[in-house]
């Protein structure tokens, strides 16, 4: 494409070169990733400055870079093209939809934010959609899916380029639809900035990322702005029983309640460790089905992924009675996403073990609070959580005041410890632990430990929840040279080993009694 088409009417100025003899095949922020005909976005990051890696990118074949700073110093004797502008992360976003054909403008987008449940609800609309017969593109904590492939995602929302790259793949593999989960940090560095939504969803808002954004008006501030890019026809689909609801405002409003007051309302029926019951009415559409997850929470997650389902099959022309049918056999086909309350254990195990990716006060409370009532009487409900290094310090306590306040039985251990050591950590987490309750509070910090002495200690019945980390398959700990190494772990790969070998031993034991 020609880069003085490119950049036509953007907040661009020209410092060197001439654009409109330029050609430019590839967009990149990764100076390894640029080849021949690259525009290399040279981009100041929390961790990195791209400017730093300009004389890279263009080694490798860059013919043009984008940066803020006009005095940066390119390489002599080249003949690259020096763009720069006031906002880079907004302006590269802008190019990547225009490099890639505006994308996001031929789907029919829907923007998941809040603190808790975006990737369920993100999964729950991709599946029932999917199964509705509407190609969906999927993009969010756990994995990418661009209609074709499915790969495990790196990040909760993408850069602009990566972003705008995975729309086109998702068009240009025939998918009318695309789920996003959009995170606060995206929405406040302009990553989202570009594209076109159609449907935003907010779940809730609790205390989190509070290291980054400082405040909670800031941090509601940052997700208001998924609703503030819907168009006036767009549908801002809201939780209305989290008060900070109020605050997503844009476009047509509409309203999940489990209190029956909204334009979507959801009862909750019969509950046991296999599901829950739910029936959900909204407009031309009444459905009932077993889900297989648990809590109010979830029951809120399931009607707003069926509440953004139903609005993006109508915007596909479908009737209300076709949308009707479609979402009722879809909900009887759903299933969680990895690693949120995903059932490790086996009807051959003794104890029954979830995995589940609750990491703030709120979605432990939450996560706890749904199980424990399906807790066999007289078993215990157990709890292996920790805290992540390096990020928001003020949940540690209330982390540990939650853990104590549900569970019977509780292992502190690591999380991501990334460059904090793990005994602070644990030691801010068990401030919040009620002297009463300090007797049920065990401390591991291995996780791996942690994981097999709770399903080791735990009785035929018990019910032990594994929280913190859910689908993630690597641990995030301090390198000894310095900064934070990758090591392999998996709490749902390490917990089946861990029963697998009660089992072996439980056998072993009948047959010596035998």
């Amino acid at each position: 494409m020609n880069l003085g088409t490119l950049i036509e009417g953007l907040q661009v100025r020209v410092v060197r070169g001439d654009p409109t003899s330029v050609r430019v095949c590839d967009l990149t922020e990764d100076s390894r990733t640029a080849v021949p005909g690259s525009l290399f976005v040279a981009r100041r990051g929390l961790r990195a400055d791209g400017r730093v890696f300009i004389e890279g990118a263009i080694e490798c074949g860059a013919c043009c870079v984008l940066t803020d700073d006009e005095s940066v110093e390119l390489p002599p004797r080249t003949d690259v093209c020096l763009l720069v502008t006031e906002d880079v992360q907004g302006v590269s976003a802008r190019l990547a939809e225009r490099f890639y054909a505006e994308p996001s403008s031929k789907l029919v987008l829907v923007g998941v934010t809040g603190t808790n449940g975006k990737t369920t609800v993100a999964h729950l609309t991709h599946q029932l959609l999917n199964q509705a017969g509407v190609r969906t593109g999927l993009i969010g904590t756990v994995e990418v899916d661009d209609g074709r492939e499915v790969a495990p995602a790196s990040m909760t929302t993408p850069p602009a380029i990566e972003l705008s790259r995975t729309l086109a793949q998702i068009v240009e593999h025939r998918g009318k639809a695309a789920v996003m989960e959009v995170s606060s940090h995206a929405l406040d560095q302009g990553r989202v900035s570009a594209l076109a939504f159609d449907i935003a969803v907010f779940t809730n808002l609790s205390g989190d990322h509070l290291d980054y954004h400082h405040t909670m008006d800031a941090y509601a501030g940052a997700k208001q702005r998924l609703f503030a890019m819907l168009p006036e026809e767009g549908a801002g689909i809201v939780n209305a029983d989290d008060p900070a609801s109020a605050k997503m405002v844009g476009g047509r409003r509409v309203t999940c309640s489990g209190a029956g007051s909204g334009d979507w309302g959801v009862e909750v029926g019969a509950g046991s460790l296999e599901g829950t019951h739910l029936s959900i009415r909204g407009p031309g559409v009444r459905l009932e089905a077993t889900v297989p997850l648990f809590g109010a929470h979830n029951a809120m997650n399931t009607l707003e992924a069926v509440a953004a389902a139903s609005e993006t099959l109508r915007r596909l022309g479908r009737s209300d009675e076709s949308i009707e049918a479609d979402l009722r056999d879809a909900m009887a086909r759903l299933r969680p996403p990895a690693g949120r309350m995903e059932r490790v254990s086996t009807n051959a195990d003794a104890p029954i073990v979830f995995v589940d990716f609750a990491h703030t006060d709120d979605a432990l409370d939450k996560a706890l609070s749904s199980v424990r009532p399906l807790v066999p009487a007289g078993r215990d409900l157990w709890v292996v959580v920790g805290c992540g290094g390096d990020k928001d310090q003020s949940k540690r306590p209330r982390m540990g005041r939650v853990a104590c306040t549900h569970a019977t039985r509780c292992v502190f251990t690591s999380d991501n410890p990334r460059t904090e050591p793990p005994g602070e950590i644990i030691r801010a987490m068990l401030q919040g632990v009620p002297v009463s309750a300090r007797s049920g509070v065990m401390v591991h910090p291995d996780r791996a430990r942690a994981i097999r002495e709770a399903i080791n200690g735990a009785a035929p019945g018990d019910v032990i929840v594994i929280a913190g980390r859910g689908h993630e398959t690597e641990q995030e700990v301090a390198a000894p040279e310095g900064g934070v190494r990758r090591i392999p772990l998996d709490d749902r790969v390490v917990a089946r080993e861990a029963l697998r070998e009660r089992r072996l031993r439980a056998q072993a034991l009948a047959g010596e009694t035998a």
